[in-house]
């Protein structure tokens, strides 16, 4: 295998015939080209669709209430059902085990003022925990903390365009607006990458509004399962909590409108399933493209045995063996696929790594060609390489040296 005398022999043959190797091998670089780099798009699309419609908590259960449609333990239907924070409680005792995090929130609609400057925003009690569940990032100030609640604090931290809206001369932090009859400070200002609407909302201690608006209702509860569990457990989990409700609220245990717990495993099933039929068809495309160049390398290894006929006959008339003729043509076959296969895969690999979030308005997301991918594609060069060259070397092998001989004379 290692043999110069035969590597000299197999670079010979290639350079006399360069034309024909370069076409042949352009064409199987071209065929590993578009196989990783669909691959990497694929990769890259997969990516662009979660960062846009699925958030890091993707897990999360959303807990909220309606009206019911069956009747149920004396109680008539229509009837509308109401969260309040004695739930909050009991699923932090049940559920916390379970759950990274459990938040409560509380939504009104508010006008919001700051001397002649005024807006209708999105006033939200909540928690400490609010900061972890979104994609908040405080600009300036601090966020709200566990002392803000357990202290009924009259504390907001308000999103970025509020403080554009209210404060157009300065900065929020430290200063008062007044919601309702109510004045509160500002603590703190956020932005966030959702967009315009998360940066219209009012933050305050969950606590502090159910005092001020004299309630203990909750608008939501949002439950985020640990990492670990699977989506069947998270499922489990959404049934348990539906039921548990169900039997404090006098939910009939049919009726599907009066506790609406939303199980995300459907969803994130559903869209598993398109990326692996997407991958399975990607896959498919790019076996296509490497067949062409398999192909187009056994193509010319047939014309080069064809024109080395004469050799060929007289390398088996001086003694040579079949297998000799054989791992000859194998070993050009391979050698032409390696190098040209190696070019087309270092460019996708290129191509795909710099394209980063440049085509992220395209849905394709930092694209990346996964070591799996290499691996697979390094076995398919060698592979494709020995059938290329198979046929054209066992033909060769069967040439007899009188035949070719008299084929080489005429």
């Amino acid at each position: 295998m290692f043999d110069i005398d035969r590597w000299a022999e197999i670079w010979a043959s290639v350079r006399s015939n360069k034309l024909r190797t370069f076409l042949s091998g352009l064409t199987i670089a071209l065929a590993l080209f578009v196989f990783i780099t669909l691959f990497g798009l694929s990769k890259g699309l997969q990516n662009g669709f979660e960062r846009e419609f699925f958030p890091p908590n993707v897990k999360a259960l959303f807990i909220s209430t309606w009206k019911t449609t069956k009747p149920f333990k004396g109680k008539k239907s229509d009837r509308m059902i109401q969260l309040k924070m004695e739930d909050y409680e009991l699923l932090k005792k049940d559920y916390s085990d379970r759950a990274d995090i459990i938040l409560p929130n509380l939504n009104k609609a508010v006008t919001a003022r700051n001397f002649s400057e005024y807006g209708s925003y999105s006033l939200v009690g909540t928690t400490s925990q609010q900061k972890q569940f979104s994609e908040n990032v405080v600009m300036k100030g601090r966020y709200l903390d566990d002392v803000d609640g357990e202290r009924l604090e009259k504390n907001v931290v308000i999103g970025r365009l509020v403080e554009k809206d209210l404060f157009k001369s300065g900065t929020a932090v430290g200063q008062h607006i007044q919601l309702g009859e109510t004045m509160f400070r500002v603590i703190g200002v956020f932005s966030d990458e959702d967009g315009d609407d998360e940066e219209r909302i009012i933050y305050i201690p969950l606590e502090t509004m159910n005092v001020i608006y004299g309630t203990d209702e909750i608008s939501r509860i949002t439950v985020v399962p640990k990492n670990d569990l699977s989506l069947d457990e998270v499922s489990k989990m959404a049934d348990e909590i539906r039921a548990q409700l169900k039997v404090k609220h006098d939910v009939h245990p049919d009726d599907t409108s009066g506790i609406n717990v939303f199980d995300p495993k459907e969803s994130l099933e559903t869209t598993n399933m398109f990326f692996f039929i997407f991958t399975i068809l990607v896959f498919i495309i790019g076996v296509g493209s490497l067949i062409a160049g398999i192909v187009s390398i056994g193509n010319m290894m047939v014309f080069s045995v064809k024109e080395r006929t004469k050799e060929i006959g007289i390398r088996k008339a001086l003694g040579a063996k079949p297998s000799n003729i054989v791992g000859l043509i194998l070993q050009e076959s391979i050698m032409v696929t390696f190098l040209f296969g190696f070019i087309g895969i270092l460019l996708a690999v290129l191509l795909t790594e710099s394209i980063q979030d440049s085509l992220v308005d395209y849905l394709i997301y930092e694209p990346s060609v996964e070591p799996s991918r290499i691996v697979l594609a390094t076995l398919v060069l060698f592979f494709s390489g020995m059938l290329a060259g198979f046929i054209p070397a066992r033909r060769a092998s069967r040439i007899k040296p009188i035949e070719a001989l008299n084929e080489g004379e005429n």
